[in-house]
């Protein structure tokens, strides 16, 4: 007896084709990327297992996400992202190390929402602290005509940074849910403030000497001068002092500097000495001034959003 097979496992492969490919992720530092072990809010290393996810966030921007963070927090987040392969874990591919991993995720088939997306990252903590970073100009592809895999590789301190906490051009700190959420969003807070030159980043809304953007980032209030100042000295046992400065937990894209001058009229120079977080807050940050000091000095917060 004649059997006829019927091509339809090879029509169907030819008419829908396998969407697939294999997005390589490391945070470990190399000759062009300088970059510390990822840690907590509160400066410690990220846990080995820590949960690292990839995918993309379909039809959201920078703003967006964050004022989605700061409105649900990680909850939201983590709906609003669509996945990409399986879950990674901090300690992947460097012999389970805290505060740093190497992975490689792989992903396939006909239904692909993250197709065309940009490549994001989501590492969320087991106290509910979390990252995003956005790779910009890096999108999923899917495969192509000839059948070949397509390969993102990527490093993360190429990212920018969505939320989450970023000290300098090195450190990167999970972020309890962002407080306040981008900075349109929040300027919209404050109605008194009418005239459009007034709501500029670099305006001076209650004429305080701060910017609005150095309000938005240290949690002042951009429509009354009244704020006390965002820095202070701190005297240390040890006859040194400690810089103590505020800032608002999450907002992923500002950076954070200090800087000195020996008398205002010298140029300011970035204040040697590593910046870590204040134990006393959550919402400050501080930096040590050992002993002896100069007879005289003066010190200043810079805040940029990083692009």
């Amino acid at each position: 007896m004649t059997r006829t097979f019927r091509p339809i496992l090879l029509m169907c492969v030819t008419a829908c084709p396998l969407l697939a490919g294999t997005v390589v992720i490391t945070s470990v530092p190399d000759a062009a990327h300088g970059i510390e072990p990822l840690t907590s809010l509160a400066g410690v290393p990220l846990a080995a297992g820590t949960q690292v996810l990839v995918g993309a966030f379909p039809g959201l921007g920078d703003e967006q996400i964050l004022d989605l963070a700061s409105l649900g927090g990680l909850a939201q987040i983590s709906a609003a992202l669509v996945p990409f392969g399986s879950p990674c874990a901090i300690g992947q591919g460097v012999d389970g190390l805290p505060g740093g991993f190497e992975i490689a995720v792989k992903d396939s088939g006909p239904d692909s929402p993250w197709v065309g997306e940009t490549v994001c990252l989501l590492i969320r903590t087991a106290g509910g602290e979390f990252l995003v970073a956005r790779f910009d100009g890096k999108v999923f592809e899917a495969e192509s005509e000839t059948g070949l895999e397509p390969l993102l590789s990527l490093h993360l301190a190429d990212a920018r940074l969505v939320v989450g906490s970023r000290i300098g051009d090195t450190k990167l700190a999970t972020s309890i849910a962002p407080p306040v959420g981008s900075f349109g969003t929040w300027l919209a807070g404050f109605p008194a403030i009418t005239d459009p030159a007034l709501k500029l980043p670099s305006a001076d809304a209650d004429s305080d000497g701060c910017s609005n953007l150095l309000e938005y980032a240290t949690g002042g209030d951009p429509s009354a001068s009244g704020d006390p100042s965002p820095c202070m000295l701190k005297p240390a046992a040890d006859g040194g002092f400690w810089i103590r400065f505020s800032r608002v937990p999450g907002l992923g894209s500002i950076r954070y500097t200090l800087e000195s001058s020996g008398d205002m009229s010298a140029p300011w120079l970035v204040t040697s000495g590593a910046i870590e977080p204040d134990p006393e807050s959550p919402a400050s940050m501080r930096l040590r001034l050992s002993a002896p000091l100069p007879a005289s000095g003066f010190f200043r917060l810079q805040v940029e959003s990083a692009p």
